[in-house]
């Protein structure tokens, strides 16, 4: 029974902010001995823009998924939102995280993969890629920044 109304708290976070506020859902992961520092960072990062963010996150794996509280009718607000999502998973990754938990790269976090991989990785993962999809046409611009188009 307490489980389950945990899962319920859990899974209503996202509608309950929704209410509050237009969000953009980030998805960091970091090292549990490290969330307690993630978390303050996180904070800090979105007063650094005049933004507020709700926390969500699985404590028993690291898993983020900071929710940064924007008007998404003011581009401005937009941009800073934009800004602050890639500022929260480039300090993941400097607190021995990575980019993503569950939700993976794609155009969002594409050009951050140069935060976490070397450019030999990069290019081990692109020759791993083009195994399954020689002509590049499964989501083509996605995962690997632009200008490393893969191989």
């Amino acid at each position: 029974m307490e489980s389950a109304q945990i899962w319920k708290g859990r899974k209503s976070a996202f509608g309950a902010t929704g209410r509050v506020a237009d969000y953009i859902c980030m998805d960091g992961t970091v090292p549990t001995g490290r969330l307690p520092e993630a978390l303050r960072r996180t904070g800090e990062i979105c007063a650094s823009y005049g933004l507020r963010v709700a926390n969500v996150f699985h404590a028993g794996d690291g898993n983020m998924h900071p929710l940064i509280l924007y008007n998404v009718n003011d581009p401005a607000e937009a941009a800073k939102a934009e800004a602050a999502g890639a500022d929260i998973l480039a300090m993941c990754v400097e607190v021995g995280g990575c980019l993503t938990g569950e939700h993976g790269v794609g155009i969002e976090k594409r050009e951050l993969m140069t935060r976490q991989f070397t450019p030999v990785e990069i290019e081990q993962q692109k020759r791993v890629r083009a195994v399954f999809d020689p002509d590049g046409r499964l989501n083509p611009a996605k995962v690997f920044p632009l200008g490393e188009r893969a191989a």
